[in-house]
């Protein structure tokens, strides 16, 4: 599993010290990690997080390991933060949803958008990949429902190839005139967004994994209590835990 991308500093995605408590999250709550971490820190834990798309956590929770440019990743994580979807077939001990979150089309100033079907006519337009991306795979089944052919944009659009990170660097970059991001990511780098009528809900759950130690327990735990839960409502992100 290479997370090398050209462009991308992707080592802000390992957050933490990697002699605590392994965890894997889903990448779109990278922004969310910091507060994470020092809500720990104050419980007297510390705690090695990764930040990664969907696809990828799901790998590293059957013990994969990750190689980014030089450096090798091969500890298994404890937590992992996935779709609900994504923990069918692994082996856990328990797991939880605890937020959700709605998809939207950022766009550059002065653009005119609409809803899903407006991106099959706008030039450079980029979207998550369903092979790694779980907000890929829920957008791919709303575009479909909506305005059909989902083939014929992905012909003429640019894929995210393994990085969440990527389509809000593009728009801000001006490389791309629109893209589709979650909501809480549309609201942290403050773009123009359009939440289209007709979407779907994406939702995430923790789940501790076979191997988890007794300390990993206590912080799935503290990962469903109200300190946690504010901060994530501070990011916009809908709290069902």
């Amino acid at each position: 599993m290479d997370l090398t991308l050209s462009n991308f500093d992707i080592l802000l995605d390992f957050w933490g010290s990697t002699d605590g408590l392994k965890m894997s999250f889903s990448g779109n709550q990278w922004f969310v990690l910091p507060d994470i971490l020092s809500f720990l820190d104050k419980k007297g834990i510390k705690a090695y997080i990764e930040t990664i798309p969907p696809g990828l956590v799901r790998r590293r929770a059957e013990g994969e390991k990750i190689k980014v440019g030089n450096l090798e990743i091969s500890f298994k994580p404890e937590i992992v933060s996935l779709p609900t979807s994504l923990l069918q077939g692994l082996k856990i001990k328990k797991s939880k949803e605890y937020v959700e979150n709605t998809m939207v089309i950022v766009y550059k100033e002065g653009l005119k958008v609409k809803d899903w079907c407006d991106l099959n006519n706008l030039s450079r337009v980029a979207i998550p990949n369903p092979e790694t991306e779980g907000i890929g795979q829920i957008f791919k089944e709303i575009y479909t429902e909506v305005c059909g052919n989902y083939e014929n944009l992905a012909s003429k659009v640019y894929f995210t190839k393994v990085h969440h990170r990527e389509i809000p660097y593009m728009l801000s970059s001006g490389s791309i005139n629109a893209g589709v991001v979650w909501k809480t990511e549309a609201l942290y780098w403050k773009f123009n967004y359009i939440e289209p009528e007709k979407n779907k809900v994406g939702k995430l759950a923790f789940a501790l994994l076979e191997n988890a130690s007794e300390q990993a327990e206590i912080v799935f735990n503290l990962l469903f209590s109200d300190e946690v839960k504010s901060i994530y409502e501070k990011y916009g992100f809908k709290w069902v835990g």
